[in-house]
């Protein structure tokens, strides 16, 4: 790991960690925030600097996450949300296949990630990420007019901000 790697992973890691930290979390829940923070420190770096989102950085963050979560366990209330969670990601996972231009695997992986990693508060994670998208999108195209329509955008930075945001609130 080189060390833009590892101070990425150390920003994210402490990043979404300290804004969970007032809740004082349960243990499994501070360990698959600390392992989110820190894949995302990263995702953000590649997906910004190569507009790729590595799998050999997602899937294993996503698998400890899992592992993590089935551990913990959901509660009663949280299996909506969770099952919500499932149906945008396959929804994502099509809009991937239909039009790889628009949606890429990565991202689709990224959102897997969030799903595992913040169980029932990924949903509002990810419509926050979609909201975040369209105000950067807006500014694009009121700032740029009707060139910026073609701009790619890398969503993990974007993403990144939805997941801190829904941990602070």
């Amino acid at each position: 790991m080189n060390h833009t790697a590892l101070i990425c992973t150390v920003v994210g890691a402490t990043a979404l960690l300290t804004a969970d930290a007032r809740l004082t979390p349960a243990p499994l829940t501070v360990a698959r925030l600390v392992i989110l923070g820190g894949a995302l420190g990263v995702l953000v770096a590649f997906d910004v600097r190569e507009r790729r989102i590595p799998n050999r950085i997602v899937l294993p963050a996503a698998a400890a996450c899992a592992a993590l979560s089935l551990a913990q366990g959901l509660q009663p209330n949280d299996t909506r949300l969770c099952l919500a969670g499932d149906a945008l990601l396959v929804v994502l996972l099509v809009v991937s296949i239909a039009s790889p231009a628009t949606l890429g695997m990565g991202d689709v992986k990224l959102a897997l990630l969030i799903l595992c990693a913040l169980n029932s508060l990924a949903v509002i994670a990810l419509l926050i990420a979609v909201e975040l998208y369209m105000l950067v999108g807006f500014t694009l195209v009121i700032g740029r007019g009707r060139s910026a329509l073609g701009t790619s955008l890398p969503l993990a930075p974007i993403i990144a901000a939805g997941c801190l945001i829904t941990v602070l609130l």
